[in-house]
């Protein structure tokens, strides 16, 4: 089977971005493993929000911190390089706890953790997909909030 074998009556898809599939009346996760279908859906009048999350660079951080600490004991040898590898670890300390986008989470009413760990779509590839998610639901609630 696929997926166009489980719309309903009437219900088109109108983007996809596999396995995440935005038809005319809902969002569907849509998956086939070793022969068997594993299929949820998220009706649009339930989704509030479609959000960027981003999580810390903590490879950054960490040399950030390692350069701090180099230059604190550099300085206390009386080296003149110690300031910027303190500045430099300073910067890549707070650059890195800035983040960068790590996924897209579809939010909505009454969703569990769990729940909301299926509704997570990376960050790279699928904004043509958010975009649409985003149209539709601007024109079933006539005001949605973008949220980038």
């Amino acid at each position: 089977m696929n997926i166009r074998n489980r719309l309903r009556y009437g219900e088109t898809i109108i983007s996809d971005h596999h396995p995440y599939y935005a038809t005319s009346q809902r969002i569907i996760l849509y998956h086939e493993v070793e022969g068997r279908e594993e299929m949820w859906e998220l009706p649009y009048a339930r989704v509030t929000s479609v959000e960027v999350v981003k999580l810390p660079r903590h490879k950054m951080m960490v040399a950030g911190t390692l350069l701090i600490v180099g230059g604190a004991i550099m300085s206390s040898y009386g080296f003149i390089t110690s300031i910027p590898s303190i500045l430099a670890g300073i910067g890549a300390l707070v650059y890195g706890g800035i983040g960068r986008e790590a996924y897209y989470q579809i939010n909505a009413n009454g969703m569990s953790k769990e729940e909301a760990a299926k509704w997570r779509l990376v960050y790279w590839g699928s904004g043509s997909f958010v975009r649409t998610v985003q149209t539709v639901l601007g024109e079933r609630n006539g005001s949605y909030r973008d949220e980038f």
